[in-house]
């Protein structure tokens, strides 16, 4: 039998009840206060949906954007171009008024979200940038009511997909710097308005992780009961020639379904590769598992690995830390 969160959120495969009635943990409980505070009649609220890149922002923040009380920015880029881009530039130069000309282009970046919205008739607005992350503090503040789905993803594979970009980082320890830095910007968001949703758990059991996710939006007042599970099963973020893995699939009817989905290619990762990124991301990795038990996760192990080695070549490598 489907639930019936799980039917509202359009999920046809069965979930248990105990999952749905389970909350989500955020650092902190999610305070009760939060829950379906009384909306503005002029002006929508904020979803973002952020994380480091490649680690599922784009898959949910379409899902949750396929609701038709939320207007979808996609990766608007507005606030994150406002709070990093903008004041990079202007600080370097010598003038007057800078502070002045930042608060109203910060304000203009959340007004325009806004009018958009309010166009759509719309009483939510999603930005699911990933490098939001990067600018955590000040979208705290600013929209004040703001809504946040961080997506968490293990070191491991988000460095194997980060590392294939250019802008991801010349050596594997760039990529891993990258990974860590801007997990350490998890610490400026709200607990009370924290989401967190682990990609591994997703993709390793979809079910469970979307209806945990589902139940912590109702709770905060975000509308559920018209998403659209066949957003998911649409490979968004896919590097050219190389459709991503879904977790969604066409089941008869055009319903919804959903499948098991690997997180992490293990036949790409070496030893080689392991020696330059966990002292790097090594702390990241304990406070994430300690901050978000259940909810960041690991892969499966490696059963083997090869590193090379200047004298013998090839040669074994035994993981002792994952």
């Amino acid at each position: 039998m489907t639930s019936p969160l799980s039917e509202r959120a359009g999920l046809s495969d069965h979930v248990p009840s105990t999952v749905l009635s389970k909350p989500v943990e955020a650092g902190a409980a999610v305070a009760a206060s939060h829950a379906k505070r009384p909306r503005s009649a002029t002006r929508p609220r904020a979803i973002f949906v952020l994380g480091v890149p490649r680690s599922g922002t784009t898959l949910i923040g379409n899902y949750l954007g396929s609701s038709p009380a939320a207007h979808n920015l996609a990766e608007y880029g507005g606030f994150y171009v406002v709070h990093s881009v903008i004041p990079a530039v202007i600080q370097q130069i010598p003038g007057f008024h800078h502070e002045a000309y930042l608060a109203e282009v910060r304000d203009h970046a959340r007004t325009f979200a806004e009018r958009l919205a309010r166009e759509h008739k719309c009483a939510w607005y999603l930005d699911h940038t990933p490098w939001n992350l990067e600018v955590a503090a000040g979208l705290a503040a600013d929209p004040p009511d703001a809504l946040f789905v961080l997506m968490l993803r293990h070191y491991a594979g988000s460095i194997l997909s980060l590392h294939r970009f250019p802008w991801g980082g010349d050596t594997w320890a760039d990529t891993a710097r990258l990974w860590t830095t801007l997990c350490g910007r998890i610490i400026d968001l709200p607990d009370d308005r924290l989401i967190p949703v682990g990609y591994d758990a997703l993709a390793e059991q979809p079910a469970q992780t979307l209806a945990s996710l589902v139940a912590a939006l109702d709770k905060h007042g975000f509308p559920v009961e018209d998403l659209d599970a066949r957003m998911l099963s649409v490979s968004h973020a896919a590097i050219i020639g190389e459709p991503r893995p879904v977790i969604g699939v066409l089941t008869a009817g055009q319903r919804g379904g959903l499948q098991a989905i690997r997180s992490f290619e293990e036949e790409r990762w070496s030893g080689d590769i392991h020696e330059q990124v966990w002292p790097i991301v090594r702390d990241m990795h304990h406070e994430l598992l300690r901050r978000f038990p259940g909810v960041y996760t690991c892969p499966p192990r490696p059963k083997s690995l090869m590193m090379h080695d200047d004298s013998l070549g090839l040669i074994g490598y035994e993981l002792k830390s994952w």
